[in-house]
Order: structure tokens, then C-alpha cells, then sequence
């Protein structure tokens, strides 16, 4: 590979599938550029910039410059009606409705929202060149002139208005204005993009720590039931040893494992309150501002991908969005080039103006003099900045050397997205097959549990082997809690390396 070169940019004779799968993003953000300048006589983006940008924070921007958008899928609210938090007394909140309340009120895909309306006005700013210039301009003077005549002195009166309009036009600029359209048509592009990606963000944000929450609300119940079991435990101790089958040692290791159950709870609710100020965090509202979710229960637990890992490489090659803007910005960059190598050329324009000159004077006490003439020019300028010190040689190779950067840091995101669909993918096999052997584990702790209960109240097992198993239980639970939350949480990292984050059904 050529230094600098991405797979994103390069073209081969005969491409294998990964390469064509890298071309085809090419192609696709090709045609979303295409798609994007197209009908610009009735969306001209000078006039209307905003129509080039998703039209709400919730919805995300598509290629065909229209937002892609369903309400059972991302929630349907806009900003300006942005559906207020429920109270603490309802019904606990679904993964679906925290999405459309992290989108809502994040400011983070404000931020990216507004950045690429930003940059929609600047594309329209830019292409103000491709229009005339008219000014107007309205000079008023009045004079009063002494000077000696004769014996004694003389007086001129002078008033005079002279309104003017101005019309300036380049005819022609060998590509400079083409050039800076371009580029910052491009801007937009990684703009929006990166709006999406934002957006997506968001949305796993908004999965991780709804699983986290989940997972600390159920470490809650485990440790409410461990502390049921140590209790259990230590009734049948103490039974035994009112009856003299069981020694006092037996009773405080008992009772130990009673005080270490309750500490497990007191952990395990602080446990919550921290998950509940990281959801509240993603979800863009106050940390105090609690609130209920579903439990892990009520979350359907994947089973698999569906998909290969080169399959999900070369998807995410495809549908990333911050790949895809990546690439806009180096298209940027070659605009950029292509406006600094213009400006070894000439510049034409045409200048224009009309006005007319209204006066008036007098001399002494003369009447007054008047004229109303009218004035007016045209001119035709060539402008050709012959030599500058070198500033545009160096300009050219600043904008070169800038295109090459942003051409590496492409090439650099594109290995770290591939890396991190690869991690996610078996990070998910992995989670998979924990959460197996983890409800594997509790089926059998529990079994355990309960023959050594029996055994013991008959006097056939030890305390130490009681509680042996108590622990090995309590331990089932937390970690068959713990690989749900990780299981769930892969499954939506794997979605976020892709790019191609589910949005969860409306309820």
C-alpha cells in the first residue's frame, strides 16, 4: 500500500471481496454528495441551509438529504416538544422510552446537531460568491469658501448629494469558488455524519448504563435473598444447638455469615445509586432526578450475531458514520487543494455603478445655482497577483501536506473500527458463553444448597459445608446476574463497532 493511503480511497484491477466492500463505501458516500447537491434550485443552501441538516436533534440525517426517521424506532418527539420525564410514581421506564429521553435531552447530539447546521450555513455563506455584489452608497457634502475679491470678500455655498449603486460580478475565477462550495459542501457532510454518529453514541450510552442500573437492581434482590439464606442458616444452627447437636463456634460462624449478608445488601444498594447517576448522565437530566427501569427479566437475551466477523468488518467499513465522514473531510482537503492552486490564476470581474449628482451653489448673494447630472461607469478588471512571496506555492503544499494528514487519519480510524468490531464480536462469543456456564453454575449451586440444608438439619453435614454452599450460591447469583448485564451490554457494543445501532421497539 502507498503510504498514507487508505483502503477506504484505494482502487485495484482486480478487488477481493474485503476491497470491494471499502470501494463500496466510496461509492455510497459518493452518491450521498451526489444526492446532497442535487435539486439545488428549489433547496439552494444559501437560502435554505437547514434542509441539508437532520430537521430535529431526534432524527438522524440521511444521503438523500432527508431524515430517516419512524417513531416506533427512535421515539418521534422533537426538541421544540421534547416529552417530559414521568414521575417517580409510574410504571418503570423501557429501554425504548430512556433512548427517546437520552436523544431529547442530551446535549451532546445538540452539540453535533448545531455544529452541523453550522457548517450548513457556512456552505450557504461560501456560495455567495457565485452571486453579484450590489451596494449603495450616498455621499453628502456641504462647503462654505472665503476667499478676497476685489476690495472685499467673497462667499461660494456649496451642497451636494450624490447617491450611487454599485454592481460587482466575477466573471471568472479558474475554480476558486467551485473550490471553496466544495469544500465546505464536504464540512456538512462529515458534519452530518458525525451528528449520526453522535447520535449513536447516545444510544449505546444509553443501553450500557440502562443494563448496569438493571444489573444493580437485581444484584439488590440477590443480596436481599443471600441475606434470607444466612438467616435460614443461622436458624437452623441455632436449633440445633438449643437441642446440644451444635456447638456455640458453629452458631457465630452462623452469625458471621448473617453480618456479611447484610453488608452484601448495604454495598449492593450504593451499588444502584452510582448506576443511577450514570444513566441519568447519558440520559441528559439530573443525577437527583430518579428514575425506574425494567429489570434485566424483561430484556430478551440475543443468542447471536447472525454474522460472521469479516462480515461485520466489512459492514462497518460500509455503514460507520465517522468513516464516512472521515472520508468527506479528505474530500474536503482535495477541494482545498484545488483552491489554493487557483489562486495562480487571474481573476475577472465586471464593475458597475450609476448614480447621479444633485447640487447646488451660490456665490454671495447670487441666486442659486442647480444641476442634477447623472454619473455612471463600467469597468472590466483583471486581477492577477503576479508574484506574492511565495505564499501560494506554500499554500499549496500546507493544503497538500493537510489532505495527506486527514487521508492517515482515515486509515487510522478505519484500523481502529476494525479492531474494535473484532474485540466486539468475540467479546460477545465470550459473553455468550459465560452466561451459559453462569446459569449452568446457579442450577447447581442451588441443588447444592438445598441437599446440604437437608443434610445438615439431619445432622449429616458440617456448618462449614453449609455455608460453604451458601457462599457458592450467593456467588451463582451475582455472577448469572452480572453475565446477563454483560451479555446484553456485548450484544450492544457489538451494534455500536458496526454502526448500525439498533433502536429498540416502542412498547
Amino acid at each position: 500500500m502507498e503510504p498514507g493511503k487508505s483502503n477506504l480511497l484505494r482502487l485495484k484491477t482486480s478487488p477481493d471481496r474485503a476491497t470491494r466492500c471499502r470501494l463500496s463505501l466510496l461509492s455510497a458516500a459518493a452518491l450521498a454528495l451526489t444526492l446532497g447537491g442535487c435539486g439545488e434550485v428549489p433547496r439552494l443552501p444559501e437560502l435554505t441551509p437547514d434542509s441539508y441538516v437532520a430537521s430535529s436533534v431526534t432524527q438522524q440525517w440521511s444521503a438523500a438529504g432527508t431524515t430517516s426517521h419512524a417513531p416506533d424506532t427512535i421515539g418521534g418527539a422533537s426538541l421544540a416538544a421534547s416529552p417530559p420525564v414521568r414521575d417517580r410514581s409510574d410504571s418503570p421506564y423501557s429501554l425504548a422510552e430512556l433512548i427517546d429521553v437520552a436523544l431529547t435531552h442530551n446535549p451532546e447530539t445538540r452539540v453535533a446537531w448545531e455544529q452541523a447546521r453550522a457548517d450548513a450555513a457556512a456552505w450557504g455563506r461560501v456560495r455567495a460568491a457565485y452571486y453579484p455584489k450590489v451596494a449603495t452608497e450616498t455621499d453628502f457634502e456641504y462647503s462654505r469658501t472665503i476667499f478676497q475679491i476685489g476690495g472685499g470678500n467673497g462667499r461660494i455655498k456649496t451642497a451636494q448629494i450624490t447617491p450611487m449603486v454599485e454592481l460587482t460580478y466575477t466573471l471568472l475565477d479558474f475554480g476558486r469558488r467551485r473550490a471553496s462550495s466544495d469544500a465546505a459542501r464536504e464540512q456538512l457532510a462529515a458534519a452530518n455524519f458525525s451528528f449520526n454518529r453522535a447520535m449513536q453514541e447516545v444510544v449505546f450510552n444509553t443501553e450500557r448504563f440502562f443494563y448496569a442500573l438493571a444489573a444493580a437492581k437485581a444484584a439488590v434482590q440477590a443480596a436481599h435473598r443471600n441475606l434470607e439464606l444466612a438467616r435460614t442458616d443461622d436458624d437452623a444452627v441455632s436449633q440445633r444447638v438449643a437441642h446440644g447437636l451444635a456447638t456455640r463456634p458453629e452458631l457465630l460462624l452462623s452469625r458471621q455469615r448473617v453480618a456479611q449478608a447484610e453488608y452484601d445488601v448495604a454495598n449492593a444498594e450504593l451499588s444502584v445509586e452510582e448506576a443511577q447517576a450514570n444513566l441519568a448522565l447519558s440520559l441528559g437530566i439530573a443525577a437527583n432526578d430518579a428514575i425506574e427501569v425494567n429489570g434485566l427479566a424483561h430484556q430478551q437475551i440475543p443468542t447471536t450475531l447472525a454474522a460472521q466477523v469479516d462480515d461485520l468488518i466489512n459492514q462497518a467499513i460500509v455503514t460507520r458514520p465517522d468513516l464516512a465522514a472521515a472520508v468527506a473531510t479528505v474530500r474536503a482537503g482535495d477541494a482545498s487543494i484545488r483552491r489554493a492552486r487557483s489562486e495562480f490564476m487571474p481573476e475577472v470581474d465586471i464593475l458597475g455603478n450609476y448614480g447621479e449628482q444633485n447640487w447646488g451653489y451660490t456665490f454671495n448673494a447670487a441666486p442659486q445655482i442647480q444641476g442634477n447630472l447623472p454619473q455612471y461607469t463600467a469597468l472590466l478588471a483583471l486581477k492577477w497577483d503576479v508574484f506574492t512571496g511565495f505564499s501560494r506555492l506554500n499554500a499549496v503544499r500546507e493544503a497538500e501536506a493537510n489532505r495527506r494528514e486527514r487521508a492517515a487519519t482515515l486509515q487510522s480510524r478505519e484500523l481502529a473500527a476494525i479492531a474494535e468490531v473484532w474485540r466486539a464480536y468475540y467479546e460477545f462469543q465470550s459473553s455468550r458463553k459465560r452466561y451459559d456456564f453462569a446459569r449452568a453454575l446457579l442450577s447447581a449451586s442451588q441443588e447444592s444448597y438445598d441437599s446440604l440444608l437437608d443434610t445438615y438439619r439431619q445432622g449429616l453435614s458440617t456448618i462449614v459445608e453449609l455455608l460453604s454452599a451458601d457462599r457458592d450460591l450467593a456467588n451463582a447469583r451475582y455472577t448469572m446476574i452480572q453475565s446477563t448485564a454483560d451479555l446484553l451490554t456485548a450484544s450492544a457494543a457489538a451494534a455500536y463497532a458496526v454502526g448500525a445501532v439498533p433502536m429498540p421497539p416502542a412498547p
